[in-house]
């Protein structure tokens, strides 16, 4: 139980888990398992409902201040809004690894909400550690700079905004209820949001119907880890002294995603040859400049020894 009370250890479990589920994400595009980019978000909206279930169940609703249940309800449909920027974005660049250093940049948004919706006020060393970290992203973005196009900063500038938002609102969510019942009501918004999309729209149910059918195991696979990437968030936020340092720890991302790409290379040699050269391609992607990135991992590293030494 010390790992599940230690907002450093989750916040790190957060990262990793995001990371591989980044690289995978990476595959599934390359290899057109997913073909449009609201396939993500419908899809990690469906599997959500395993939280809600398991967690508190429906009855949850029914005992929280209105004021609550809104803030969680929108944090839910603001996370199916970040996948679908994030996916967004990723179908014009496919590269996990650039995408997601532009989510890191929430290390920036999340301290400037915090203290607007929050009232949160850090100590100076706090905010040192924090500059820390944005320096290393800047310094990503500027190696990456020349891959992207505006309308693809654009699209991670909504994701990034969205992934911040849901950090803060649940961490607002936390000061009135317990983690299983923020966790719940988040993941609820999140499942009902998906099913509105699917009653909506036939060729997009026919469409996710056919994918769970065909690729039913590594979706839940996939699901699995960014559920835990999710939920570890917010139970670092729980257990943390300040959202804005969980934002920080989630810096290491970009590491991550380097790390995992360089395994999946790696492993690829052994897999059948039929697509293998795309997947490769994709995942080679993932290490470019990893100088600038080791880099910055430094940075990060001694940002968060910087909070921890207080």
């Amino acid at each position: 139980m010390e790992l599940w009370s230690s907002w450093i250890a989750m916040g790190l479990i957060s990262a990793a888990a995001w990371g591989l589920s980044c690289v995978i994400d990476v595959c599934f595009v390359g290899e057109g398992i997913y073909r449009k980019p609201e396939d993500g978000p419908i899809v990690a909206g469906l599997f959500c409902v395993v939280p809600f279930l398991t967690l508190s169940g429906p009855e949850t609703v029914l005992d929280v201040d209105s004021r609550v249940v809104a803030a969680a309800f929108l944090a839910g449909i603001c996370y199916l809004l970040h996948v679908y920027f994030y996916f967004k974005a990723l179908f014009d660049l496919n590269d996990a690894s650039n995408a997601e250093i532009f989510n890191t940049l929430s290390v920036l948004f999340v301290p400037v909400l915090a203290f607007l919706l929050l009232g949160e006020i850090l100590p100076p060393l706090h905010y040192v550690a924090i500059g820390l970290s944005v320096i290393a992203i800047l310094v990503l973005i500027r190696f990456q700079l020349s891959t992207l196009t505006w309308q693809v900063a654009v699209l991670l500038g909504a994701s990034v905004l969205c992934v911040s938002l849901v950090m803060v609102m649940q961490a607002w969510v936390l000061q009135f209820v317990a983690y299983e019942t923020a966790v719940s009501l988040f993941s609820l918004a999140a499942f009902v949001a998906a099913l509105c999309l699917l009653a909506a729209k036939k060729r997009l149910r026919r469409r996710i119907v056919h994918l769970c059918k065909r690729f039913g195991l590594l979706l839940l696979a996939v699901q699995l880890l960014e559920l835990t990437a999710v939920l570890g968030s917010q139970r670092a936020t729980d257990v943390g002294p300040s959202v804005s340092l969980v934002a920080l720890l989630e810096c290491s991302l970009p590491i991550f995603v380097i790390a995992f790409s360089w395994m999946f290379l790696g492993a690829s040699r052994y897999w059948p040859k039929t697509g293998r050269d795309g997947i490769r391609t994709a995942l080679a992607s993932q290490t470019d400049a990893y100088p600038a990135k080791l880099f910055s991992l430094v940075l990060i590293a001694a940002a968060i020894g910087l909070v921890q030494s207080e």
